[in-house]
């Protein structure tokens, strides 16, 4: 770094003295970096201009810069929930999904985040989704190794149903069913279900997420991938709009080739539809190898809720998650308990979506950025190409048409053209670099 490194190491030797608001000030302009340079080497006390000086770092894309900054400073007040927020949102600039979820974690431990506790608990999901679509492609990276490796005979993935049918009315069920199942074989304890996000991120990645569409290869495949010895998939019908089927299948994982289907099946009313689950859920525990006592059964018989519109509306609530939309999740959730407001996991997804409205779109923010910063170069290209494909969506909304036709084809295109393509894009003809 330049001389300003001799000024930080000043700034611990006194900033025990003085804590920040325990919030994050604003982002200064460009042209007061220079002033708050100046005041911090003044002052090595003052937190506040540290703060604002890192953020004004973090905005110009100087990411080392910032984080030497709040290092330095967490030495001397290592529990500030400002600079600990700080350091999780350069660490998440800096490709360090693990650093950042430990920083919010430090700032959620005790209750220290006060006001921020609503926006570090999103950033820290945020992270958290990341770090799952991080270690998905990770194994897709190393299949050919996991697909030598045993898998956790007590890991267990419960994918979505696939929906039999032309009414898209009924079709929340796909999602809302799987997670219903998920929610009773985690009862025990005796079976690690894998979370529906990490599922889904490999569905995506395996572009599985839309069609549904999984057969026993693809499902023993995709249990390998995550490390589960099992895979639960299945489908639905509904007929009449009066009864409902299912069919459920565990896939038991073994080597390439020596894949076990057992499959299971029900029908009645839809009315029943909350019965006909229990059933499936204890049949899935016998088939599972996991014989249940009588106070697990009763617990696995406990109803999350009696209403079928409700569950309908919890399903939807999960769809709008899956595709980014955590306003629409939120909105689907509430009904879901406005309907029963004994739906406590409805209750508890709600919560969970709230916490991401505020927190999803700097993530989207961060990568436009960073995208504008690297247009000269390649790695903008992967950053883009790395993005979540609603992330990539909400980029492209921001756009103007002309850009945004462009950059919808630019993700295809030789790196050579990508890169020019992106300076047009993100600096237009004749600006500076």
């Amino acid at each position: 770094m330049p001389p300003f490194r001799s000024l930080l190491l000043l700034v611990v030797l006194s900033a025990a003295a003085c804590a920040s608001a325990g919030t994050l000030p604003p982002v200064p302009a460009p042209a007061e970096l220079p002033d708050l340079e100046a005041a911090v080497m003044e002052d090595p006390d003052d937190v506040l201009s540290g703060l604002r000086l890192a953020s004004g770092y973090r905005a110009a894309g100087r990411i080392e810069e910032a984080g030497a900054l709040v290092d330095l400073l967490l030495e001397g007040l290592p529990e500030d929930p400002a600079l600990l927020v700080m350091s999780g949102l350069i660490r998440e600039d800096a490709g360090d999904l693990a650093g950042a979820r430990l920083a919010y974690d430090a700032v959620l431990a005790g209750g220290r985040a006060g006001a921020m506790e609503a926006d570090v608990r999103g950033r820290r999901e945020v992270v958290r989704r990341a770090e799952l679509r991080a270690e998905v492609a990770g194994a897709l990276a190393r299949e050919d190794a996991a697909a030598q490796a045993a898998p956790d005979p007590a890991a267990v993935g419960v994918f979505p149903f696939l929906y039999e049918g032309d009414d898209p009315d009924w079709e929340p069920l796909a999602l809302a069913i799987p997670e219903m199942l998920a929610t009773d074989l985690a009862v025990t304890g005796r079976l690690r279900v894998l979370e529906r996000l990490h599922v889904q991120a490999l569905l995506d990645e395996l572009a599985l997420g839309e069609s549904g569409r999984v057969d026993e290869s693809t499902a023993a495949r995709s249990g390998r991938l995550l490390g589960a010895a099992n895979i639960v998939q299945g489908r639905f019908r509904i007929d009449g709009g009066t009864r409902i089927g299912v069919d459920a299948a565990v896939v038991a994982v073994r080597t390439p080739g020596l894949d076990r289907v057992d499959p299971l099946s029900g029908e009645d009313a839809i009315e029943r539809l909350f019965t006909l689950e229990k059933q499936l859920a204890i049949a899935l525990h016998e088939e599972l190898g996991v014989q249940l006592t009588p106070a697990e059964r009763e617990r696995i018989n406990e109803r999350q809720t009696e209403s079928v519109q409700a569950l309908l509306e919890f399903g939807r609530g999960i769809a709008a998650e899956n595709a980014g939309d955590y306003g629409q999740a939120r909105e689907h959730f509430s009904a879901a308990v406005a309907i029963d407001p004994g739906f406590s996991l409805a209750a508890a997804r709600g919560q969970a979506a709230a916490s991401m409205v505020g927190s999803a779109l700097p993530a989207v923010a961060g990568i436009a950025q960073a995208a504008q910063r690297l247009a000269s170069q390649r790695q903008a290209v992967q950053l883009l190409n790395d993005a979540p494909a609603a992330v990539r969506d909400r980029i492209l909304q921001n756009l103007g048409a002309q850009k945004r036709a462009v950059l919808s084809e630019l993700l295809g295109q030789d790196r050579v053209g990508q890169t020019t393509l992106l300076e047009l894009i993100f600096r237009g003809p004749g600006s500076a670099p």
